[in-house]
Formats: structure tokens, C-alpha cells, sequence
């Protein structure tokens, strides 16, 4: 019995000394520079709470500062998501003395997620003074894209796409008039746009190798920049949401207004054709306003339905409200998703059947 009791302390403190992190033989944490960075590593998935202690100063007064466009991974703490996946040390490599990369295979605890994928984060380690940070994988990530500038945006392109200066000129200018046309001042600071040619270069700016989700372009609107897999230097829809800036967290209203005046599918469709859509859906019988004002249709969550209606909504807004009061609403931070409909018809005074009926007969509208 009491060898059974030593083995079964060797093991705990085995574990224990594991951490929240696998590693796999090919890393080899007796190396003392490698161990370092690991117990780094190690230390940061320990985190109880969402902040930015760990990360590189530069972002110290930054609203966001992980730039994961993976809801899940960056709105959980990092102990939180050692409890939601099986996590462990997939790569960790030192570029030079100051700087490393690492990567996290995470696989799902059903029983926890009751889902069952893997996906694989990856982020960089700055050395200053002797100490650690964590950064995103923007920064170094890009030096492979070709910068080109205009008035209003920085342009970083892939290196698999050659793209005509003059398309950039011009999607400055539409950028000039998009910034008239929303009544917004225009910023001293040019606006990124990183030009993708595939997922995976998209997903590097993301600080992500591979992931169960899945989006062709995103803008970090506090920061500024637009990530999105396109040839095209027009993109109006996400030059909306860099235009606008941050706003309530209402899908309704964010994504709405940017295909009001910015379309969808990389500009390919416009407000009027997505209405078209949404007209012939509901004659359909396969949409209805319950439907749509809960992003189910189709088994789907998010579609071009479910934009149109929403820009449909926005319209409804501006054509009886006006554009600056469509703002107050907009930027009203006790305004989200969820309580949309109510909030809307608590500050117009408008009941929400006379609501659906208006936003409906917007939808018929010849």
C-alpha cells in the first residue's frame, strides 16, 4: 500500500508540474531558454481574468488588445479556457533573442462545449528587460505584405495579388465620400486595410493557425484596421464599421448600417438587391420578421438574409429618426443584440407591433 501511495504523489506532482499545458516531446523544455518561455506560457493560462498585464506595454491603455477574432478564446480568461479545452504546447520557437512564437493546439471538452473540434492559436513573446510580453501576430506576421498609401488609407497587400494603384486611388476617394455621406469627421490617422488572398494569411493577422469558425473579413474598429480576404480596394461594408467606430454591441445596427450603405459579398450586392431577397424569401413562407429578428433562418445563424433585414431596420431608423439620431441610438451602449426591439421601442415611444408592421411594409416596399 505504501508504494501505491508513492506512486500515486510521483504522479500528482507529475501533473502538477505539467501545468494548464501539454508538451510534447519535441519541445525540450531542459533547454533553460526554452524551459523560461514555457513557464511563461504556463503562467499567462493561469490567469483568472481577462486583462492585459501579460501583454506588450504598447497596449496598456488599448481597448482591445488581443486581436483573435475568436469570440470564444478572447473573451474567456485564460484559466477559463484551460477548463473549456485540452490544451497543448503544438510549436514554440525562438526567432531571435528578444523575440518568440508559440502555438496552442486546443481541443474542445464536449463536455463543456458539447461540440467537438480542434483549433490552433498562435502568438509571439517580446523579451524587454529581462521580462516577457505577449504579442499579436499582426505586427510580424505582415512583413510579408507590400504597403501602399493614399490620403485616407494604408494599403498592405499580399504578395500574391497585384493590385492597380489607381484602384486604391479610387477606393480612398470612396472612402472620402463615404465620410460625407455619414455626416463623420475625418481622422488625422489613414485607416489599415491588409489585402488576403487566403484564409490562412487572413487567420496569421488573427493570431490563429487553424479554426472551426470562419470569416472573410473583419475590422478591428478600435484599432483601426481591416483584415479581409479580397482583390478588391473598394470594400465599403467594412470601410463603414472603421468609419463609424465603436458603437453598442447590437448586430442589428453595426451590420445594418454597413449594408445600407456599404452592401454585401465584398460589394457585389447591394441594400436594394438583398431587400429583393428578403421580399422573395417571405413570399417564400421561409422568412418571416421572428425569424429574422432571431438570425434563424434557413438553419442558418448568420446569412444575407439576416443583413438585409437588419439594414432594412436601419433604414426603417434613419428615414423616420434621421441620421443623428440614428447615432444617439447607435453609440447608446445599453443597447444590444438581445434587448434591441424593446430598447428601440422605449425611446421612440413606438410599440413593437407598430414597429414589425412599419420595418415590414419597409420590406414590401415597390
Amino acid at each position: 500500500m505504501k508504494n501505491i501511495f508513492g506512486v500515486l504523489i510521483i504522479l500528482l506532482t507529475f501533473f502538477q508540474c505539467i501545468g494548464q499545458i501539454k508538451v510534447p516531446v519535441k519541445i525540450d523544455t531542459s533547454q533553460n531558454s526554452i524551459s523560461r518561455l514555457y513557464k511563461f506560457i504556463d503562467l499567462y493560462m493561469q490567469q483568472d481574468a481577462v486583462n492585459n498585464s501579460m501583454w506588450h506595454p504598447k497596449y496598456k491603455n488599448k481597448i482591445v488588445y488581443n486581436y483573435t477574432m475568436d469570440w470564444l478564446w478572447s473573451s474567456n480568461s485564460p484559466k477559463k479556457l484551460a477548463k473549456l479545452f485540452d490544451l497543448e504546447l503544438a510549436e514554440l520557437q525562438r526567432v531571435n533573442d528578444t523575440l518568440s512564437y508559440f502555438k496552442i493546439l486546443a481541443k474542445s471538452k464536449p463536455d463543456q462545449l458539447h461540440d467537438d473540434f480542434s483549433n490552433v492559436y498562435k502568438y509571439y513573446i517580446v523579451e524587454i528587460n529581462g521580462k516577457y510580453y505577449l504579442d499579436n501576430c499582426k505586427e510580424y506576421d505582415s512583413a510579408r505584405f507590400k504597403k501602399h498609401e493614399t490620403e485616407n488609407l494604408n494599403f498592405y497587400v499580399s504578395p500574391f495579388y497585384e493590385i492597380d494603384l489607381k484602384a486604391m486611388r479610387k477606393a480612398s476617394e470612396e472612402l472620402e465620400r463615404l465620410y460625407l455621406e455619414l455626416k463623420r469627421p475625418k481622422p488625422k490617422k489613414r485607416i489599415d486595410y491588409y489585402m488576403c488572398a487566403n484564409e490562412e494569411e487572413l487567420n496569421n493577422l488573427s493570431n490563429i493557425v487553424i479554426w472551426n469558425g470562419g470569416l472573410g473579413a473583419y475590422t478591428n474598429i478600435p484599432e483601426g484596421f481591416i483584415v479581409a480576404i479580397n482583390d478588391n480596394p473598394v470594400y465599403k461594408h467594412e470601410f463603414v464599421h472603421a468609419v463609424l467606430g465603436s458603437s453598442a454591441n447590437c448586430f442589428f445596427m453595426q451590420e445594418g448600417i454597413a449594408v445600407l450603405y456599404g452592401g454585401m459579398d465584398k460589394g457585389l450586392k447591394s441594400y436594394e438587391q438583398g431587400r429583393a431577397e428578403l421580399k422573395a424569401c417571405y413570399a417564400s413562407g421561409k422568412c418571416n420578421f421572428d425569424n429574422l429578428y432571431s438570425r434563424e433562418v434557413q438553419q442558418k445563424y448568420n446569412s444575407n438574409l439576416t443583413y438585409a433585414f437588419a439594414a432594412v431596420f436601419c433604414k426603417y431608423l434613419i428615414d423616420n429618426y434621421g441620421l443623428d439620431y440614428f447615432y444617439k441610438l447607435y453609440y447608446n451602449k445599453e443597447i444590444t443584440t438581445k434587448n434591441f426591439m424593446e430598447k428601440i421601442s422605449e425611446i421612440t415611444g413606438k410599440s413593437q407591433v407598430e414597429i414589425k408592421k412599419e420595418v415590414e411594409k419597409l420590406i414590401f416596399q415597390d
